[in-house]
């Protein structure tokens, strides 16, 4: 049964409203809540009323709200008149406060006998009303006079329902889970509600270990939860209702094609109350429901016949739009078979590679079903075997049915039954690139659907050689993206050079000799054939995926391995390889000599492209040309599916990061966290929620990041091994213990970080971990190696990073100073503020107090550009240094868990421990800090410490990004220097940067 925890639902993400309501009272004013319907104004207003009460004011209350009795002196009263009668017999004054829910609903009289009450100063009003609703005069008038102060109440952001579902389950959600919930709900409070108890009464929200997980809304949502839904969408006119069903059934839809329907003055109405919401990416405008789950809900209560009527009209105004693409093919379809019209063989195969490339797995199925349904009543009516094989080979052929339905079957999870209809494939007619696509798929399902890489390995060998020449160089591209998997990213390198001669020299691979093997060799084009990909130095131990998909984009290179389709799917995996091995800038100048042709390449491939062509730039660390590269994935990452929308939102996040905005980044990988896009090469999910935590780690969320980064783990424990994702994972580690005050632990975990990636040969990640670790603790030790690396490595940003650390180590603070105008001709703020107050705190050892105070002051105002602080090692006089420093790893581990709500049994079976070991970490835990009790350490954990002079308060539960920056210290201007200018390099601080 649902835990009964009372009103903790609102109280526990509104923080900063109750205390700016509690203010407006306090200076003997008053306070009008708005918000929309259902975002929890009357929860609010209560607990407003109790604080008041609780203070000694007489509180007296109409509408039906009030504080709990016994915390103050309340009394309720039926009727405004009557209100105000007993005030006149008992005095008033502005000790008296009244309370009134959604006063908007007052008639005209009751309003301005309230509003001529307060203008007296017999009382002080505090109520709410609906935002969209039309107010009384009286109302208005009690604001406009500044009588009461206004406080929107919004719907929950995400770290705020974060915190209502803390408190409501007495744990915290995995990150995905939350997304769903969040983007389910909106952070509409009351539906938030109402969906989670429908969730813990069913069992779909239910603890696993340490966290809670929630596997989604299965069929219609439950009764009191649509009838809630219901509530927001009555008093419709008659157009408005038709516009909320078709958007019910066919949502987004073109704002063009609703107007061409007459309905263009509804969803101007509609948008008004926050019923429709409107989308705009460049000149596209479409519109859909607020809240997801009330189209579901509509739909569920539609008459069989109205739903098809309008199935069939939206499908009709998707068709006379201008737009007509696999998008809306597949939409038009989908809408037709719902409607019981089961279109020609034709559009269902094209819906369903669409459906395919988009993820929509669930879909697809259907589609697929449908033609193997159709291509069985047709062979009934048909005379022949060989008649109706050509029939079926003529419009796409049973092979690709079974490869779409593998592909359908693999992205479900159901590996197995991939496997079998993948293999079923084999031999089926379609020519060398349709087979070589099937192996493709059948490879990628069990490398990282089974967890059985060096089987794969065998399969591609054995099929490799089955197909020929005609089939071997479509296969190029799956071997390629099998050696970045693996970590042998010079024999992807080595696979461009030999085929379509796109390398050129690489730097030279870590290990020295046979790294790279040169020409046909490595690709198996008629010499010796290498070491398995599953082989010694680069298998994956058996075990299950992460979801896997059928196949990643781009596997199937086409049939000509010199060809554009070739090029297509080898030219992103061969640049990605070289800017890991060092090469970014090269890397970049191949994908641009291609950029032309990328346009007309097939979705999928040119969403690599882009993809890869954003790694390369932040690799190289220009922050320019990363934000160029991300502007355009971001662009055409709509029509790219779930895969594009998680790539977009990744890139994002890590150019935001290294901009300094670790909150927005946060909210975009929570999102990213929550989509299921099947197997991807560039990306896993452990590698996200890593991300995760290190951005909630910046931004001084430490509890959150701890946690975030033991599922991370997690995750990447119960997926394959992938060496070039697992050591990101690692280096986010370093980050996430950097943050939260275990400098040392994050050295270490940097130190073997850089040890594996320079084994792999990856320069710019083994030299942006030695950075790490030099910064966090001491520079001296890695300035010998990441000089000797930085002489082997392209990457203007590893290059820069050796130079900070070796002049970190020699006490060179001109050096310094010089790193610091270069990091910032890149763009890279954050990295130049750093590396000018290092300058500050070298000048300052040496006896040079002015030039230490300059350096600082442009260290400031570089800050203050971004809008962000320094990192907590690189704060003046280690102001930083947070209250938790002095917990060892394990310590910390242990803290993190148990402030997440794990019990000690749960705890030392996560960590394999005994009881008896997490009693004694917890007990000195509990020493170091201060503490008695469990629930103390989730507030120590998530605290930021607050530099001097900076604003109180840390960014906590409930707390926008933009609340977050705010609360950052602003930085003193820079003293002796012309104002405008920055104090370390005398650019205009308006220049670009």
């Amino acid at each position: 049964m649902p835990i009964d925890t009372g009103q903790q639902w609102v109280l526990a993400g509104r923080e900063s409203e109750l205390g700016a309501a509690g203010a407006a009272l306090r200076q003997g004013g008053g306070v009008l809540l708005t918000g929309g319907s259902g975002v929890g104004r009357t929860r609010l207003l209560a607990a407003v009323l109790e604080e008041a009460a609780a203070a000694g004011r007489t509180v007296v209350t109409v509408g039906g709200v009030g504080g709990r009795r016994g915390s103050g002196a309340v009394r309720a009263f039926g009727s405004v008149a009557e209100c105000l009668r007993w005030l006149r017999q008992s005095g008033g004054g502005q000790r008296m406060v009244l309370g009134c829910d959604d006063a908007h609903l007052l008639d005209e009289a009751d309003a301005h006998r309230v509003y001529r009450t307060a203008a007296a100063g017999q009382l002080a009003v505090a109520a709410t009303v609906r935002q969209d609703a039309r107010h009384p005069v009286g109302v208005d008038r009690l604001w406009v006079e500044q009588l009461v102060e206004r406080v929107e109440v919004a719907p929950f952001d995400r770290t705020a329902t974060a915190a209502v579902l803390r408190a409501r389950l007495g744990g915290r959600l995995d990150a995905g889970s939350l997304e769903r919930l969040w983007s389910a709900t909106q952070g509409n409070a009351l539906v938030l509600r109402e969906l989670v108890e429908h969730a813990l009464d069913v069992g779909s929200l239910r603890r696993e270990r340490e966290v809670w997980s929630w596997s989604g809304l299965a069929g219609d949502p439950p009764r009191r939860l649509a009838d809630v839904l219901l509530l927001w969408l009555r008093d419709l006119s008659a157009r408005e209702e038709e516009l909320v069903g078709m958007l019910a059934v066919a949502e987004p839809l073109e704002a063009d094609a609703v107007a061409r329907r007459g309905l263009a003055s509804a969803a101007e109405a509609l948008s008004r109350r926050g019923v429709v919401r409107v989308e705009q990416t460049g000149r596209r405008v479409r519109l859909r429901l607020a809240l997801p789950l009330a189209g579901r809900t509509v739909v569920s209560r539609m008459p069989a016949l109205t739903a098809r009527r309008l199935r069939l009209q939206a499908a009709e105004a998707i068709e006379d739009g201008e737009r007509t693409g696999p998008d809306e093919v597949l939409r038009t379809v989908t809408l037709r078979v719902a409607a019981g019209l089961v279109p020609e063989r034709r559009l269902l195969l094209e819906a369903a590679r669409t459906a395919v490339r988009r993820q929509e797995f669930a879909r697809a199925e259907q589609l697929c079903r449908l033609v193997t349904d159709e291509d069985r009543e047709g062979g009934e009516d048909r005379e022949g075997g060989e008649e109706r094989g050509a029939g079926r080979t003529a419009a796409g052929g049973d092979g690709e049915v079974a490869l779409l339905l593998g592909q359908v079957l693999a992205g479900q999870g159901r590996h197995e039954e991939a496997e079998e209809v993948f293999a079923s494939v084999r031999g089926r007619p379609g020519g060398a690139a349709g087979r070589a696509e099937a192996v493709a798929a059948r490879v990628a399902n069990i490398a990282f659907g089974l967890g059985r890489v060096e089987t794969a390995a065998a399969v591609l060998e054995e099929e490799r050689d089955r197909l020929g020449a005609a089939g071997a160089g479509s296969l190029l591209t799956a071997r390629a993206v099998l050696a970045v998997l693996a970590d042998r990213l010079p024999e992807a390198v080595a696979a461009g050079e030999a085929v379509m001669g796109l390398g050129g020299p690489g730097p030279a691979p870590a290990g020295g000799d046979g790294a790279v093997v040169a020409g046909e060799a490595v690709v198996g084009l008629g010499g010796p054939s290498p070491a398995p990909i599953g082989g010694s130095g680069g298998a994956a131990p058996a075990g299950r995926g992460e979801g896997a998909a059928g196949g990643p984009a781009g596997w199937s290179g086409g049939t000509e391995a010199g060809g554009g389709a070739g090029v297509a799917g080898l030219l992103p995996v061969v640049a990605f390889a070289r800017a890991e091995l060092g090469d970014p800038g090269g890397a970049s100048a191949l994908l641009a000599s291609w950029a032309r042709q990328a346009e007309a390449w097939p979705e999928e491939a040119l969403l690599d492209f882009r993809s890869v062509a954003a790694h390369c730039a932040l690799v190289q660390g220009d922050l320019r040309a990363a934000g160029t590269a991300v502007a355009r994935l971001v662009r055409g990452a709509a029509g790219a599916g779930r895969l594009g929308q998680l790539r977009a939102w990744v890139y994002q996040a890590r150019l935001l990061r290294r901009r300094g905005r670790p909150e927005d980044a946060a909210a975009l990988l929570w999102q990213a966290g929550a989509v299921r896009a099947g197997y991807d090469w560039l990306t896993s999910p452990s590698w996200v929620l890593a991300l995760l935590a290190g951005a909630l780690a910046e931004a001084g969320r430490h509890g959150e990041a701890l946690r975030t980064l033991a599922e991370a783990r997690s995750a990447q424990r119960a997926g394959v091994r992938r060496p070039v994702l697992d050591d990101a994972i690692g280096f986010e580690r370093a980050v996430v213990l950097a943050h939260a005050g275990d400098r040392s632990g994050a050295a270490a975990q940097a130190l073997e970080v850089a040890d594996r990636a320079e084994a792999g040969g990856r320069l710019p990640a083994a030299i942006a971990a030695l950075h790490l670790a030099a910064r966090a603790t001491d520079a001296a030790p890695s300035a010998a190696r990441v000089q000797r690396l930085a002489l082997r490595c392209r990457a203007e940003e590893a290059r820069l990073q050796a130079e900070q650390v070796r002049a970190l180590a020699r006490g060179d603070a001109e050096a310094l100073v010089a790193v610091a105008g270069r990091f910032r001709s890149l763009a890279a703020l954050p990295a130049a503020a750093e590396a000018a107050e290092q300058a500050g705190r070298v000048h300052r050892a040496a006896g040079r107090r002015r030039k230490g105070r300059l350096a600082s002051a442009a260290a400031q105002e570089l800050c203050a550009r971004f809008g962000g602080a320094l990192p907590p090692w690189a704060e003046p006089g280690e102001r930083g240094t947070d209250a938790t420093a002095a917990l060892t790893t394990r310590e910390r581990e242990v803290a993190a868990l148990a402030a997440g709500g794990l019990s000690n049994r749960e705890i030392a079976d996560r960590l394999v421990v005994s009881v008896r070991t997490v009693e004694n970490h917890l007990h000195r835990v509990y020493h170091k800090l201060g503490v008695v009790q469990r629930a103390a350490l989730s507030e120590l954990l998530v605290t930021r410490p607050v530099p001097e002079g900076g604003d109180a308060g840390a960014v906590g539960a409930g707390r926008t990004a933009q609340a977050g920056r705010a609360a950052r210290p602003r930085p003193r201007p820079a003293g002796g220097e012309e104002r405008g200018r920055c104090a370390m390099c005398a650019q205009p601080l308006g220049s670009a940067g």
